[in-house]
């Protein structure tokens, strides 16, 4: 399974949403999403780069004053791993590419139509409170083509939520949060189950998710019959101190 298409329209679409900046390189895109959305990075390359279009990506970040963040699949990390330590990039962290085929069901979840109350929930969950960030990346979240955003509510009080984004066979599962008071009564799982209802009533047979290892998010999916696709390997190559 190979969904680093998705990964690569994911960050088009960001880029696109925010005013960002773009640099497609092979099947990939790097992307720069505005000063107040931290999200730079390279994201669905599905081939090694040589070494002259390597720096062409690590420029791209450096002539804007950030660090050069390159989130790469096995395949393509695997073959490219000397050049990049050869040209100063480290690892620095991973996140498992989880998916399974979508399963039929009956959706329970509430279509969220209001952005700004997704995104408070996204923020208090992410951030622990109320942030500029948090409501900007809900937002930006909620304006991507084909996005979906769903929740529970517990006593009227919109108490989890998260997203379903279609590209193709694959649909991506994002954006899970839910408020700290409402955490362990399973609703995670919930709404994983019917946003993979939904993607299957929409005819897409496969459904994924991005999750840090060994975080709860992590053992939610795999509670639901996710199982992990491969790892992607983030690398950094740290912009320059003056």
């Amino acid at each position: 399974m190979n969904f680093e298409a998705v990964a690569a329209e994911v960050m088009r679409q960001f880029v696109l949403c925010s005013g960002g900046k773009m640099l497609e390189t092979g099947s990939g895109v790097a992307g720069i999403c505005g000063d107040d959305i931290p999200l730079h990075a390279l994201k669905g390359l599905n081939e090694a780069l040589d070494r002259a279009e390597l720096m062409r990506v690590r420029d791209f970040y450096f002539d804007h004053g950030i660090d050069a963040t390159l989130e790469l699949a096995p395949w393509v990390a695997t073959p490219m791993a000397p050049l990049l330590l050869e040209l100063g990039f480290e690892k620095a962290s991973e996140e498992y590419v989880m998916a399974r085929r979508a399963e039929a069901g009956v959706p329970v979840a509430e279509r969220l139509e209001n952005t700004g109350e997704w995104a408070a929930v996204l923020s208090h969950a992410f951030f622990g409170e109320l942030t500029p960030l948090g409501e900007r990346l809900g937002h930006l979240m909620g304006q991507m083509q084909s996005a979906v955003a769903v929740g529970l509510r517990v006593e009227g009080q919109l108490a989890a939520a998260g997203q379903l984004t279609t590209y193709g066979d694959a649909a991506l599962l994002a954006g899970d949060g839910t408020l700290a008071a409402y955490r362990g009564r399973g609703l995670q799982q919930t709404l994983i189950r019917d946003r993979m209802a939904r993607a299957a009533a929409d005819g897409c047979p496969w459904v994924h998710a991005e999750v840090l290892p060994g975080s709860s998010s992590h053992r939610n999916y795999e509670r639901c019959g996710f199982q992990n696709a491969y790892s992607r390997v983030h690398f950094v190559r740290r912009f320059p101190a003056t």
